[in-house]
């Protein structure tokens, strides 16, 4: 639509990440639905410190709120992170070069630490219909260009079939039915690439 969308995106991105407890939180985020106060105990940060981060979360529309509730005359807010605010959408990506990395890292030990802990579990093989592959290709740039087209559609199905399965769950007021899931998709180029 407008030039300064993508800036506008970026700025936002780049304040979520302004400080390592926002990341915590939407990690957290993204797993389940949380209240500051829930966050504050599992984190061992003060509330009003947690709080702050949320509020700076859900400003830069990286939370959406759920629910609230009544507690000691006081209002409880529970959020969940937004469907966009994943680390490696699109939008990510327009973060400038020089955070990148940082994201990259914090994105690759995330996804590290969720694989060990469901291999520890021995959740990772539990399923029959688990995914779990990888490939090395060599492409030429068409070849790159086909994947990559291909893994976004991949993603944009995937946040559908997150968004009707919220739906689905929240009719049926309960989450024993949830299944905490991860889903990764990458494509990038390797260290042994050579340019010719």
């Amino acid at each position: 639509m407008t030039q300064t969308q993508p800036e506008t995106i970026d700025q936002r991105l780049v304040m979520a990440l302004a400080h390592p407890l926002r990341v915590r939180i939407l990690e957290i985020l993204t797993e389940r639905v949380a209240s500051p106060n829930g966050l504050s105990e599992q984190l061992d940060t003060g509330l009003s410190h947690v709080a702050y981060h949320t509020r700076t979360l859900k400003k830069c529309g990286c939370l959406e709120l759920v629910d609230t509730a009544q507690r000691r005359g006081a209002t409880e807010h529970f959020y969940k992170a937004s469907p966009e605010a994943f680390v490696g959408s699109r939008a990510w990506r327009k973060v400038p070069r020089a955070l990148r990395s940082s994201i990259t890292s914090a994105s690759l030990q995330t996804f590290m630490d969720k694989a060990v802990a469901a291999f520890e579990a021995g959740t990772i093989d539990d399923r029959e219909d688990t995914t779990l592959c990888w490939m090395p290709l060599h492409l030429d740039q068409r070849g790159w260009d086909e994947v990559t087209a291909i893994l976004r559609r991949a993603t944009d199905q995937v946040l559908a079939a997150q968004g009707r399965s919220n739906r689905r769950l929240a009719r049926a007021r309960t989450r024993d039915e949830a299944i905490s899931a991860v889903v990764a998709v990458a494509n990038f180029e390797t260290g042994g690439s050579r340019r010719t």
